[in-house]
């Protein structure tokens, strides 16, 4: 993002906040360098086993070695590939406490924002230029990130040392839910900046709001779209399928869960279920193709609170400033 591009109040914001757009650009960078390390270990570990003649798995003493280093520098891209999955976890939570306090309460609470109201700008102006630059910077952004990530995620240490798609720091990592859950802490740290106009305490505030939101988001996934339920004795799952409640049906059709039993037998839980009247085995699964469906409901959800906490935003600014 250019700022010869930006012009009247949006080029005013980024000039107040350029150190942190400048930081922001090379944390970006540092992100990708990581994600791009990692590939590159995990293909400097294939090679290297490939050129020592040894297999992945063998018992042959003469590549013990080589198995060892090969297992040690997947594992290791395998933790880059991790690292950089909980950092993505964590950037809407950032993003949202620095539009709440450096941008938006700041100057609400030191009084700077009555000269840019004094300059022909209405506060609903101001607002969208200050919410305008990190936005653009988001969407520039992140789906760069989502993109190395995905490339570094699926073609890295994936199957020696799997990290899967449903695991959730990888689900909101790549594809189109980080975006929404940036765009979604934006607009709740824009909300928060306005009600609360105090720095260190709307950065806090909107640290546990976009937080606990996106908590909550995690923990109703599963739901979002309907399962798919396998029967049969012996059901497990199919490829990179996420597993979810399993147990033994009864004749009625009941559900005996495997949890239920494990907590009151687990030295026999198959056991327990049978004497609770199970009589087949079940089990709900979200198979592979169910990845966009979840992508896009959660994406639909966050873009629609978003639209929602900027709304408000709005409201409560030219309520208080007509």
């Amino acid at each position: 993002m250019s700022a010869l591009a930006l012009k009247g109040p949006q080029w005013v914001t980024f000039r107040q906040h350029r150190r942190a757009v400048w930081w922001s650009l090379a944390l970006a960078a540092c992100a990708v360098a990581v994600m791009v390390a990692s590939r590159m270990w995990s293909d400097g570990a294939v090679d290297a086993l490939r050129t020592a003649g040894c297999p992945v798995n063998g018992s042959d003493s003469s590549c013990f070695q080589a198995q060892r280093d090969y297992a040690d520098d997947q594992w290791f891209a395998r933790n880059l590939v991790t690292y950089a999955a909980a950092g993505m976890l964590v950037l809407p939570v950032l993003l949202g406490a620095f539009v709440a306090g450096p941008m938006l309460a700041r100057e609400l609470e030191s009084g700077t924002y009555k000269l840019a109201w004094t300059q022909s700008i209405s506060p609903v102006r101001w607002l969208a230029a200050k919410v305008a630059v990190p936005t653009a910077l988001t969407l520039t952004v992140v789906p760069l990130l989502s993109l190395v990530f995905y490339w570094s995620w699926s073609t890295g240490p994936a199957d020696d040392f799997p990290t899967y798609w449903y695991e959730p720091t990888v689900f909101v990592s790549f594809g189109i839910v980080p975006v929404a859950h940036a765009l979604l802490g934006l607009a709740l740290g824009t909300a928060v900046g306005i009600l609360v106009r105090r720095t260190v305490v709307a950065m806090g505030v909107a640290a546990v709001v976009v937080g606990v939101a996106l908590a909550v988001l995690s923990r109703l996934r599963d739901g979002l779209w309907p399962v798919r339920t396998l029967t049969g004795s012996g059901v497990s799952t199919e490829g990179h399928a996420w597993p979810l409640d399993r147990g033994m049906l009864t004749a009625s059709g009941e559900r005996v869960l495997w949890q239920d039993c494990f907590a009151v037998q687990s030295d026999n839980v198959e056991r327990c279920m049978t004497a609770r009247g199970g009589v087949t085995g079940f089990l709900d699964i979200h198979p592979a193709s169910h990845y966009w469906p979840l992508q896009l409901v959660e994406s639909g959800i966050c873009l629609a609170l978003a639209a929602l906490a900027a709304y408000a935003a709005f409201r409560v600014l030219r309520a208080r400033h007509p």
